[in-house]
């Protein structure tokens, strides 16, 4: 059992190793402006990401096997022997820094997308000012020049 819950952690570890990949990939394609491009591996990621909680989830199913009032890895570890201990801390400690990694790259991502977003947002609302007409002396839905204040009658009027 010992040996299928390290074989779980490594399984993890090399996934957040690959995440982390992933989510670079997603920066540089923010960075090259590529919509397309960061659909395809926005997808990639979300399995991923749904692949990585179905190993923790049975992760968590095999160290309730070995004590059912466990609900963390850590819970069992003093119950583990030294050696066995020892080797599941080194790929506990390896997973949680590719998290962390995951983590930093995830906010940047998230904040350069926004930035996107806010500079796109920005960029029409400057462009619709910028074709709304700023007077009301416009054409008229027949095609004739409308004018917005009719002339004066009484200085127009006849002497």
């Amino acid at each position: 059992m010992i040996r299928l819950i390290q074989e779980n952690i490594d399984r993890q570890s090399k996934a957040m190793l690959l995440l982390s990949m992933l989510l670079k990939e997603e920066f540089s394609l923010l960075m090259n402006k590529d919509p397309q491009g960061v659909t395809g591996v926005e997808m990639v990621i979300q399995e991923l990401m749904r692949q990585i909680a179905s190993e923790r989830m049975s992760l968590r199913g095999a160290v309730q096997k070995i004590d059912p009032a466990a609900k963390r890895i850590i819970d069992i570890l003093p119950a583990l022997a030294d050696e066995h201990r020892d080797k599941v801390e080194v790929l506990l400690a390896l997973m949680d820094t590719r998290e962390q990694e995951c983590a930093v790259q995830a906010t940047k991502n998230q904040q350069l997308a926004q930035a996107l977003l806010d500079q796109s947002s920005s960029m029409l609302d400057f462009l619709h000012r910028e074709i709304t007409p700023k007077t009301n002396n416009v054409y008229s839905a027949r095609g004739k020049y409308q004018n917005a204040a009719p002339p004066a009658t009484l200085i127009d009027g006849r002497l």
